[in-house]
């Protein structure tokens, strides 16, 4: 029913440089930490990379699902030209979108979403906490391409734009407790400090 997709195309500047896919998380990179989790429910996953040279040896060892990895139709544009690529690549009818910088993220959270997808006949699912929108950790229809594809050729770049031309359903806070979700999966460490405070959190 759905493709994982990580979007690993981003130039890291936040973070110095250093790939946040490759950040280790409880001893492992946090990119195999998302194979593992998306692999619950995901029989296709795509990294979204235009340096897959970079990240490929580090999932060698990942094994129950099919990864592979796919470059960017629009180099550089952001979470948006990710989402077109990986829709262009995609054999299932739902993507289950997450940013390469998210440790927490949750497959029964996708499983939920794409379900009331599917269920609420909408091009997407993206939750909403605590007032803020999280179109990373969501779930596409994979027709939601060509609108995409439109957007960037107009050169406009911004994934909250795509929300602006699709139906889509907003879940909040209650929607995952029912399920017994947490919605820590929303998190991200864009930038040293984050990354620090999400470290200690563990520890």
């Amino acid at each position: 029913m759905i493709t994982g997709v990580i979007l690993a195309g981003g130039l890291n500047r936040r973070m110095g440089g250093k790939p946040k896919a490759l950040l280790p998380v409880q001893g492992e990179p946090l990119l195999v930490r998302q194979l593992k989790e998306m692999s619950k429910i995901c029989k296709e996953i795509m990294v979204v990379s235009n340096e897959p040279e970079i990240l490929h040896p580090h999932i060698l060892g990942v094994s129950g699902s099919n990864v592979q990895f796919i470059r960017d139709h629009y180099v550089q544009k952001g979470p948006l030209s990710g989402i077109h690529a990986a829709s262009l690549e995609a054999r299932e009818p739902l993507l289950w979108v997450v940013g390469c910088d998210m440790p927490f993220i949750s497959a029964k959270a996708a499983w939920a979403m794409g379900e009331l997808c599917q269920a609420a006949n909408r091009d997407a699912v993206i939750p909403s906490l605590e007032g803020r929108i999280h179109p990373l950790h969501g779930v596409y229809t994979r027709l939601i391409g060509s609108e995409a594809e439109l957007l960037l050729k107009q050169e406009e770049y911004r994934l909250m734009g795509l929300l602006d031309h699709i139906d889509w359903q907003p879940v909040e806070k209650g929607f995952f407790e029912k399920q017994e979700i947490s919605t820590h999966f929303a998190t991200n460490v864009n930038t040293p400090e984050d990354y620090k405070d999400m470290l200690d959190n563990l520890s």
